[in-house]
C-alpha cells in the first residue's frame, strides 16, 4: 500500500522514530533511531552488537513510528528489513547528513568498518495514520 501524500511527506522530512523490531520470545524491541527515507526505503545505521542487529537477522518483521516535533499528525510503517553489510557507505552517509549540518569526514568508510557498522533497510508495506 503506498503512503498517503501527507505520510510521504511526514517520512521525507523526519528523521528519527521509534523502530520496533521482535526479539526472541516474540516480544517486541523499541528503539529511538536516526533514519534517512530514500527511493522508497528507511535506512538505518546500527552496529553488530546492537540488539536490533540481531533482532532483524532473526526475523525482519519490524515497524516504525514517525512522530513530528508537534506530535501530530504521525505515521506508523510496518514492513520488513533486511540487513546490508557490504554497500553502507551511501546510506550511512545520508543518515549522518541528516542528523548534522557536517560535512561527511574522509576517514568516514574506515570508521564505518572499524565500528562495525551495517545498515538496515526497511522496505514499507503499509502505512497508518
Amino acid at each position: 500500500m503506498k503512503p498517503t501524500p501527507e505520510q510521504e511527506q511526514i517520512a521525507r522530512e523526519e528523521n528519527i522514530g521509534v523502530l520496533a523490531t521482535l526479539r526472541k520470545d516474540g516480544s517486541p524491541q523499541l528503539t529511538p533511531i536516526n533514519y534517512a527515507y530514500h527511493d522508497g526505503k528507511f535506512l538505518i545505521s546500527t552496529t553488530k552488537d546492537r540488539v536490533k542487529y540481531h533482532n532483524v537477522r532473526r526475523n525482519p518483521r519490524v515497524s516504525l513510528c514517525i512522530v513530528r516535533k508537534e506530535w501530530h499528525p504521525y505515521v506508523t510503517v510496518y514492513g520488513t528489513a533486511r540487513i546490508e553489510e557490504d554497500d553502507i557507505l551511501e546510506g550511512t552517509a545520508a543518515i549522518f547528513r541528516r542528523m548534522t549540518d557536517r560535512e561527511v569526514p574522509d576517514n568516514f568508510a574506515e570508521a564505518l568498518k572499524d565500528q562495525r557498522r551495517v545498515l538496515i533497510i526497511f522496505t514499507p508495506e503499509r502505512f497508518a495514520p
